[in-house]
This record gives structure tokens, sequence and C-alpha cells, in this order.
């Protein structure tokens, strides 16, 4: 019986229903024949009319945002003492006003707007930013042409006289690395079960046979899935490779965030997750940055990381142009400061890596064909290939000097983009490292190279991990 009774509740409600909009359709057709607006809401005009007034409304926006833009710019030049700025600033402002009187002098403006209480206003005759190199300056300048660079195809030939470490040699440091995207093709389930697993395993297993090897670390939401499974001994394992040198955690934050779309909270957020997982687990604090992988690199980050404790960042996805000129004048690591920092407590310093992408093949030097070559991952067997058809070859005792000479000339043309004698490369790739053949592959032919190199007096160059 009660399901009967619901039946016909519901039935009539659907008549209800029915009648009522009969008789509203039956209320606007007559209401239209008759010549009677049938609602307010459209008193004003069809839908015609409103699309022309949104248009409108877009178009005074737009406007809107430009005359932001040239006050803020035309107050910029003021606080920089140009006086033509002055004038700039009252053809902007004059017409937002009915009553500006137009008699009134340039210099009285000036004088009225340089009382600004310095509280009220925060950039109220504060100095500019002491900077070499104003990135708003910059891309003014930069035309973004895609010209032939030779082997470095989106860049320039480099030459070195081989004079240039006489006095103080050449220092390099290869970083190995792994990138390992939270979700890209597959899921992060996936890529952990598929890859990431095997990468801390193998991790533990290699890591520890010899302390020259190192390896450093950035995504903590795979670390932390890792840890869970992991047991007390290994957990305490890891905790001393970090502690003797061999394993640092790079930037700590829950992914490699993006940076040109995210919003700052977002990026706190995941900081946030990684740090408090770091400090209550393993017991460390990131002190360096990497973002090898992030689309767009924000001021807002480098702020970020900065009053995060974090003390220098590494960065990749440059504009090509950017990259171009900042070798061209060897300004590729920098301190990087905010616009309205004016006394430099936001500086951090920053390496910018100068090439194409954060692979192997591009991060020994300006040839790809050469640097890949030295990816030991590609050795001939192997199902990852140079796409330049020239395969690496392991490293004996006939070929120790060839090889060598071939990758010391790629450290030096790299070294001649940077100020300094310290030369950075990268040696990795997304989701490398994930069996233990590969760390032995590249461990042990790099650290004959690199042996080699150091035992040559006369190569001024000292190279490590």
């Amino acid at each position: 019986m009660r399901v009967s009774v619901r039946k016909v509740t519901l039935l009539f409600a659907a008549c209800i229903f029915v009648v009522v909009c009969v008789f509203l359709y039956l209320s606007l057709e007559s209401q239209r024949l008759t010549g009677v607006e049938p609602f307010a809401i459209l008193h004003q005009g069809d839908i015609h009319n409103v699309e022309k007034k949104l248009e409108r409304l877009e178009q005074e926006l737009e406007l809107n945002h430009q005359s932001i833009y040239d006050i803020k710019k035309a107050l910029y030049d003021l606080v920089r003492e140009d006086n033509s700025s002055v004038q700039v600033l009252r053809s902007l402002v004059d017409p937002l006003f009915d009553d500006v009187d137009d008699h009134i002098p340039t210099n009285k403006i000036k004088q009225q707007l340089l009382k600004l209480d310095k509280n009220e206003c925060l950039f109220y005759k504060v100095p500019t930013p002491k900077t070499d190199v104003q990135m708003l300056d910059v891309y003014d300048k930069l035309l973004f042409e895609n010209g032939e660079g030779g082997v470095w195809k989106q860049g320039f030939d480099i030459q070195y006289t081989g004079m240039e470490w006489q006095d103080l040699p050449l220092k390099v440091f290869v970083v190995p690395h792994t990138h390992n995207d939270p979700g890209w093709i597959k899921t992060f389930d996936k890529y952990y079960k598929d890859q990431t697993k095997n990468i801390f395993n193998s991790m533990l297993m290699k890591l520890p046979v010899d302390k020259k090897r190192k390896f450093i670390y950035a995504e903590i939401s795979y670390l932390s899935t890792w840890w869970n499974e992991i047991d007390v001994k290994q957990k305490h394992l890891v905790k001393g490779l970090i502690e003797n040198g061999q394993l640092e955690i790079v930037t700590g934050g829950w992914v490699m965030a993006d940076e040109a779309n995210t919003h700052y909270f977002a990026l706190i957020d995941q900081l946030i997750e990684g740090h408090q997982w770091l400090e209550q687990q393993i017991g460390v604090r990131p002190k360096s940055g990497w973002a090898i992988d992030t689309f767009g690199h924000s001021s807002t980050m480098a702020y970020l990381l900065k009053k995060a404790g974090l003390t220098n960042i590494l960065l990749q996805r440059v504009h090509y142009s950017v990259k171009k000129y900042l070798s061209q004048n060897k300004m590729l690591e920098f301190m990087w400061r905010q616009t309205w920092d004016h006394s430099g407590s936001t500086d951090i310093f920053t390496h910018l890596m100068p090439f194409y992408s954060y692979d192997i093949p591009h991060t020994c030097g300006p040839d790809p064909k050469i640097c890949c070559q030295f990816d030991f991952k590609r050795l001939p067997g192997s199902r990852v290939k140079c796409p330049w058809r020239v395969a690496p070859q392991a490293i004996t005792e006939k070929n120790v000097d060839e090889r060598a000479r071939t990758l010391l000339d790629q450290y030096r043309k790299k070294s001649q983009l940077y100020r300094s004698n310290v030369l950075l490369v990268p040696l990795g790739d997304d989701f490398r490292y994930d069996t233990p053949k590969e760390w032995d592959d590249q461990m042990n032919n790099y650290q004959k190279l690199f042996d080699y190199m150091n035992r040559q007096s006369g190569w001024n160059v000292q190279v490590r991990k």
C-alpha cells in the first residue's frame, strides 16, 4: 500500500507540473501577440542587445587595463626623476576628471605627488632596484628569432683558447638525477609501480657501493609512497645516505610544480606538504631548488623558495632567445631579485641551464650528438638509442684518452657561458636509474673518465660527482 501511495503522489505532482508549463506557455504566447513584454529581464532589449553591451564592456575593460599599465609606468618613471613622465601622467589622468584645472603647472603636480606619505604609498621615493639586468627591458630588445646556431641549434658557436684555466682549474660537478612526473602519460600509481619504486630500490642497492656515487631527488609524493612500504632498516639506510652527502633532497615539494599558471596558494600548499613530511619522517630541510621541468618560471616561486629556507635554485624551461641573450653576456648565473625589492632581501642565487633540455644529450655541452655518446644507458644492446646514430662506448684503457678529451671539450665549451670556473652538469632524464644495470653503467663508466681526467695535470680540470 505504501508503494502505491508513493506512485500516486508522483503521478499527481507530474500532472501539476505539466499543467503549469502549459499555462505559462499560453500566457507568454498571448502576451507576445498583444505586444506586452513578458518579463522585466527583457525590458531593456533582446539577447542581441545584451551581447552588444557585453562586447562593449570587454572593450572598455581592455582600455582600462591599458590605462592602468600606462599610469603605473608613468609613476615608475616619475620616481626615477623623469620629468617627461609628469606630462604623460597628466594626459592619462585629466580625461578622468571634469574639474581638473588645466592651468596648474607641471612642477606643481610633481610637488603634490611627491608629498605622498610613504606609509600610504609603498613606492614613495623608494630607489629602484640596482640590478645588472632588468628582464622587462630585455624582453623589449629580443626579436625572438629562431636563427641557425650550428650544433647548438638555438644558440651560437662556442670557442675557447685553452688558456682560460691556467690560473684556476675548471671544476666540474656532475649531478646524477631522475625526474618523476606524478602523472603524465601514465597515472601516479602506474608510474610508481612500473618505474619509480624500482629507482628507489636500485638507489638503496647501488649508492652504498661507492661513497663517490651521488644522487639527487625532488618529488616527495613518490618518496612518501615508497617510504610507507620499506622497513626500519631501509629507512635508516636512506637517512645515512643523506647524512654522508650521497643523497640530497632538492626543492622538497610534493611535486615539481608548474609555475606559469599556478596560483601561489597551490605553490605554498604543495611546499608545506613536502617540507613537513621531510621534517617529520627524515628530519631534513632542502637547501637547493631544482626546477628542470616546470612550465614557466615565476618570480613568485623564487620568493617562496627563499622564504622556505632554500639558498639556491636551478632553472631549465626558459625561452631559447632569453637563454641565448644571457649566455652571450655570461649571465646564466645570477641573484634573482623581485622588482619590488629595493634592499636585496629576496635575492636567491639562480643557475640557468643553457641548452634545449635537461636530458643527457643536452647537458654536457653544446653538441647533443656528442653528449648522447656519454649516456651509458644507450650502450649497444639497449632499447634506448641515440637519435644521431652514434652509440656510446663502454670506457676501457684503449679508448679512455680519446673519450675523456671529447667529453672535456664539451665541458670547456659549456663553461664559456658562465663567469666562474665552476661548472654544473646534470646527468639524468625522466624516470632514469630504474635498474641496477643503469646505475652501474653510468657510475662506473663516468668514474673511469673522471679518474683519467683528474690525473692529467696539464688539462687543468677537476671532475667529480
